[in-house]
């Protein structure tokens, strides 16, 4: 069974859930989903999950932020939009894993079916011409890793993919568990695993690591007072540290 963690996505308290770990929207980096192959970026990806591991390294920029800002802005209408066409209740989650811990997937929604995940949901909210794109040429190559990597974490039934922009049609895709694909993409995962944790124990034998401090979330790395040293990107190293 999945574990299902509430705390709310942007929080410090979900970027230290998902720190290091394998998380579905880069699935991408580790199985090519045209070719269902194992990818050459996966081991640039594991170098950034290691960073994270043992650096407090947060990859997010508050420039990604501002980007999306307008999008966050218009995902309750679409959220509502959603329900109501589709007669169906959602919520917010956090971040859900594997068993094991060693998968995560942080849908934007969920629909529940008792304590079970049954549909994932993602949303966006783009600029016009990227919902040009999604209308017009689709969007399955380009988050099929995603999409099978969340039905797989959390044993959901059905994706869901809404794209909404005020001045257009919605589009909205459902997608199934393509079982083939997700042996494939957990395959290749469990094989990306094992190189990970090899490549993390390779990193601690070279030497000592200073350690930011603390995680922090992008905007308060960015907004935080210089004299201010408890946050990831702005803070003096901490106490060496090997792990």
């Amino acid at each position: 069974m999945p574990i299902i963690d509430w705390t709310p996505q942007g929080s410090l308290g979900w970027y230290h859930k998902r720190a290091g770990i394998p998380t579905a929207s880069q699935f991408d980096q580790v199985l090519t989903p045209k070719q269902e192959k194992l990818s050459e970026a996966r081991h640039k990806y594991a170098c950034r999950l290691i960073a994270a591991r043992l650096l407090n390294w947060q990859e997010d920029t508050l420039d990604k932020i501002d980007h999306i800002q307008a999008g966050k802005d218009n995902e309750p209408i679409a959220v509502a939009r959603l329900e109501l066409i589709h007669d169906i209740a959602t919520q917010p989650v956090g971040f859900i894993t594997t068993n094991d811990g060693r998968f995560g997937a942080s849908p934007d929604r969920v629909v529940m079916s008792g304590e079970r995940v049954q549909n994932t949901i993602e949303v966006k909210c783009p600029t016009i011409p990227t919902q040009f794109e999604y209308l017009l040429l689709g969007h399955a190559a380009a988050y099929r890793c995603q999409v099978q990597g969340q039905l797989w974490i959390a044993e959901a039934d059905k994706a869901i993919f809404l794209s909404y922009n005020s001045r257009t049609p919605d589009y909205m895709v459902e997608t199934g568990r393509d079982e083939p694909f997700i042996k494939k993409l957990s395959d290749a995962l469990e094989q990306f695993s094992d190189e990970l944790e090899a490549l993390m124990e390779k990193a601690k034998k070279l030497g000592i690591y200073q350690a930011f401090q603390e995680l922090a979330t992008p905007v308060d790395a960015t907004f935080a007072p210089e004299d201010t040293a408890a946050l990831a990107r702005f803070a003096e190293p901490s106490e060496s540290m090997e792990t």
